[in-house]
């Protein structure tokens, strides 16, 4: 699925010749990357493509070797090991550093995109990739760059049509934000890896997870034993990350930093594309029952919510009260809010 061939790469490819230092020339490096992911996952075989590509247009000057989630660290810890030198990089690491650094938390602003074009956009063009800079900074590391999945779908084992149907069900949620706002809908909210989903709603233990998109969720199973999902989905657009130790970028020459940088955008699009299809082919394979499709009320109604929370974390600490500030006024500037 890595054909595409992006403005970026091409642009990287023509900076390296004018520079005159052809690929491969510096000492080879070796970088350790954990994913979020598991190894069968497409979204993990997707970042085998991009490390692949790194491969490739380096010439074998950089080589990443990509793990799958928890293979040296639980994933919640994988920032802390690229700050430690356990890992070199990671794919995956944001979503867990809200009680570490509040304004973590706003890195998938629950319940505020509804456009995955909107997300990327606050990222290229309303300051999103200098203030993840300076979150990642925190551990030492350059955030490179999202990678964009689509809207998340919550599968359940009966039908949550509004924010009152979450009264009372038992809920896997990562921390932060989203468990905040389905504890404010009334959820009983377990936080709990995604490693542990699969077993909890097996027996029992959690009746509705926030996890992945629709075919990511009907990929690992999630449909066979909470057969109902919100699709399209209302509170999350889920995206992943890559997030590399300072020291280990700063070592790398401006031709192969412009090659990676060229990669990632091309994994990004590639996802972008590939999820929409997935989740589309995901969506016609089921019983249309199964699919609960919410109105504008309905998510007026979340939205509202969340905005609540959204506010409450921004007090958290002055790099959240500026992700929340350029988030908001991101969406007001979009008619979202």
């Amino acid at each position: 699925m890595f054909g595409l061939k992006t403005a970026g790469f091409a642009a990287a490819i023509a900076f390296a010749v004018a520079a005159g230092a052809p690929f491969g020339a510096e000492a080879q490096q070796r970088w350790k990357a954990q994913s979020l992911y598991g190894p069968n996952t497409t979204v993990f075989k997707d970042f085998q493509k991009f490390t692949d590509r790194v491969k490739d247009v380096t010439k074998g000057a950089l080589l990443i070797e990509a793990l799958p989630v928890a293979t040296i660290v639980p994933q919640a810890e994988a920032l802390d090991a690229v700050k430690a030198g356990l890992l070199d990089a990671a794919s995956g690491t944001m979503a867990y550093q809200g009680g570490k650094e509040p304004a973590a938390a706003f890195w998938d602003l629950t319940a505020g995109y509804d456009n995955p074009m909107h997300l990327l956009m606050w990222y290229k063009l309303g300051g999103g990739m200098e203030i993840m800079n300076k979150i990642a900074s925190r551990w030492d590391a350059v955030f490179l760059g999202p990678v964009i999945l689509g809207l998340e779908s919550i599968p359940s084992k009966k039908p949550i049509r509004s924010i009152a149907d979450f009264k009372g069900v038992k809920m896997r949620s990562p921390d932060g934000i989203p468990a905040e706002i389905f504890a404010k809908l009334g959820a009983s909210v377990s936080v709990m890896p995604g490693t542990e989903v699969y077993t909890a709603l097996d027996t029992g233990k959690i009746e509705a997870t926030d996890w992945g998109t629709l075919s990511v969720n009907d990929e690992a199973g999630y449909n066979r034993i909470a057969p109902f999902a919100i699709y399209p989905g209302v509170h999350s657009m889920n995206s992943t990350d890559f997030v590399v130790r300072r020291s280990r970028w700063n070592a790398l020459p401006a031709d192969q930093k412009a090659a990676v940088q060229a990669a990632l955008e091309e994994w990004n699009i590639a996802t972008l594309m590939n999820q929409e299809f997935e989740d589309r082919q995901a969506a016609a394979k089921r019983d249309p029952s199964t699919l609960v499709t919410w109105g504008e009320k309905e998510k007026l109604e979340l939205r509202q919510v969340a905005q609540g929370v959204w506010e409450s974390w921004s007090k958290k600490s002055p790099l959240a009260k500026e992700i929340y500030d350029s988030q908001v006024n991101f969406l007001k500037k979009m008619g979202k809010l």
